[in-house]
């Protein structure tokens, strides 16, 4: 009898297995917060018409602005935009039923920041306001460097190696004429990328410095690299830290992953010309 019983459950059990193995899990998200629940606002600075203060109201929500200046994720922010110009800013939230963005704030400033786009740092890097200023790849067509030791340089969480271009040739790259890339704030916070090595790799935008964080964000371009070992940095549209910058030479570090990265080496064309 006991036999039978344990036949009986085993064979119930089976079924039951079998059954749940056969029935899809079925997932269900919370329904999006209507666009009418956002809450945010964005207010300008009453001394400053270039500096604006952002605010997410959204309660249990995470905000993220995309701004004329760079993206952000705080609840509370604070941007200045040093040119004149017609600019949008954009609000989303992410909530438990996904990512809700809210109709575009639109509006034109017709002033321009002096006093911030002053600092030294906006100075060595395009010349000044009414100025610009062309850099280029500290490497020519013969292999050589004028001022550092190669092109760019490794770099990581506690090291760096700066090697002269001669010396790694397994990195794949060619020595060659980069071509130029020109900062200006003529009007905007303008650059242009002339890549001759890579002309694909050219283009016309604009760029932001942070100079309280040493940092440069170029749109629309990106700075001179080759594509062997510039080709596994993560986003070449990311702010890159500036580890270096005065009047002739500039480093810039893209990177790879968070541990990992390369020291771009530049310097000015003017530099270049007379040395």
């Amino acid at each position: 009898m006991n036999k039978i019983l344990i036949r009986c459950f085993s064979i119930l059990f089976l079924v039951a297995v079998a059954f749940s193995a056969c029935t899809p899990d079925q997932y269900e998200l919370e329904a999006p917060m209507a666009k009418s629940a956002l809450k945010f606002t964005v207010k300008k600075d009453t001394q400053n018409p270039n500096k604006f203060y952002l605010k997410s109201e959204t309660p249990n929500a995470q905000p993220y602005w995309v701004t004329p200046v760079g993206t952000s994720t705080k609840m509370n922010d604070t941007i200045i935009i040093p040119f004149g110009g017609d600019y949008t800013i954009t609000y989303s939230v992410e909530s438990a039923g996904g990512i809700v963005t809210a109709d575009p704030y639109a509006f034109k400033l017709t002033t321009v920041d002096e006093a911030f786009v002053s600092d030294s740092m906006w100075t060595y890097l395009s010349g000044g306001i009414g100025h610009s200023k062309t850099w280029v790849l500290d490497l020519d067509a013969n292999g050589v460097s004028k001022y550092f030791a190669g092109p760019f340089y490794f770099g990581g969480t506690g090291w760096e190696w700066d090697p002269a271009f001669k010396d790694i040739s397994w990195a794949g790259v060619s020595a060659g004429d980069y071509g130029t890339m020109t900062f200006d704030l003529k009007g905007n916070a303008n650059f242009t990328a002339d890549n001759k090595m890579f002309p694909d790799l050219s283009g016309i935008g604009t760029f932001m410095l942070y100079p309280k964080s040493k940092e440069l964000i170029t749109y629309g371009a990106q700075v001179l690299h080759d594509k062997a070992q510039g080709g596994n940095v993560a986003s070449w549209f990311a702010r890159m830290t500036i580890k270096t910058l005065d009047a002739d030479h500039m480093q810039l570090i893209a990177k790879k992953d968070p541990n990992n990265w390369l020291i771009y080496n530049y310097i000015t064309k003017d530099y270049y010309d007379s040395h």
